[in-house]
């Protein structure tokens, strides 16, 4: 299941990957379609049962990803965005992580690789939004949760009931909220190419929204004061990436691509840095944010593929 704008290329790449997979005839593809009015529709390739939802100029994430989840009939969903490619066996991986007797598994991670050249630039820059899952990943728990490409039982979500779209908004809540029994594995072998901005100014006020966003749904979901945010803003700038850092090299310890993170420090902490401004700002400004500017760099800003 994936969110789609403007882009028609990048919904059409996703279908055609999707029509690949090794067991295509057993799953089912649903694209919310947030794009304008005026765009052509969306034709999936012949052999995948697939479904469109139109939801034009819509940017509500929440509901649209809510809306994909009462739509489906699988007892598995897999998210995914519409700039990531899975390989031809990743839905069988998912699936496969899923019924294993061996393990009560409620929510699944993909492993992640660069689809975006292989650059100095792009390789730093996965590092900072991927690295902790790049492929090669460990099997078991995983080392976190990225928000968007992850896959969740259905009846884990249905179970939700009202509160499905405010924490379908953002992942971070829906885990928090199901608390510290909620269960996230690792797929390694579910590889899922991911494509990243063009620009680093786009990337730099992606993270910077990104966090400011999410500090303000926390205000929603949270109770805090107006002192508790004062401070918490003068602490973030430097707590929030030195944390990043810090989960980031940790969960790369051992791992060969240690080195390309080592590597792309200056740019990563770049990133980080803007993401510690962008929530320290969030946590400062009053009222509901409006998710259309990032919705903008999700769906519209340039990416660079393979």
């Amino acid at each position: 299941m994936a969110i789609t704008g403007q882009d028609r290329r990048r919904a059409d790449g996703l279908l055609a990957a999707l029509a690949g997979q090794t067991i295509t005839s057993d799953i089912e593809a649903i694209l919310i379609d947030v794009g304008s009015e005026t765009l052509p529709d969306i034709i999936p390739p012949t052999g995948l049962r697939a479904s469109i939802l139109r939801r034009p100029g819509s940017d509500d994430w929440g509901a649209a990803r809510a809306d994909g989840v009462r739509q489906a009939q699988a007892p598995v969903v897999a998210f995914l965005e519409d700039h990531t490619l899975p390989t031809a066996r990743w839905a069988e991986e998912v699936d496969r992580a899923f019924v294993r007797k061996d393990r009560d598994v409620a929510a699944a991670c993909y492993a992640f690789t660069n689809g975006s050249p292989d650059t100095y630039f792009y390789r730093s820059v996965f590092m900072a939004e991927y690295g902790a899952l790049a492929h090669p990943l460990p099997d078991g728990p995983a080392p976190t949760a990225t928000a968007n490409n992850i896959a969740y039982r259905r009846d884990v979500l249905l179970a939700l009931g009202e509160r499905l779209e405010s924490l379908l908004e953002m992942d971070f809540f829906l885990h928090r909220f199901m608390g510290r029994d909620f269960r996230v594995l690792s797929v390694p072998r579910a590889l899922l190419a991911h494509q990243t901005n063009t620009t680093l100014r786009d990337l730099m006020v992606g993270h910077f929204e990104y966090a400011r966003f999410f500090a303000n749904r926390r205000l929603r979901h949270e109770t805090w004061n107006l002192p508790k945010r004062i401070v918490a803003a003068m602490a973030v700038p430097l707590l929030v990436p030195a944390l990043r850092l810090k989960r980031l090299f940790s969960a790369l310890r051992g791992r060969p691509l240690l080195r390309d993170a080592l590597a792309g420090l200056p740019v990563i902490l770049l990133l980080f840095v803007c993401g510690g401004f962008g929530e320290a700002w969030g946590l400062l400004r009053s009222g509901e944010l409006s998710a259309s500017r990032l919705i903008w760099l999700e769906l519209s800003a340039p990416r660079a593929g393979r």
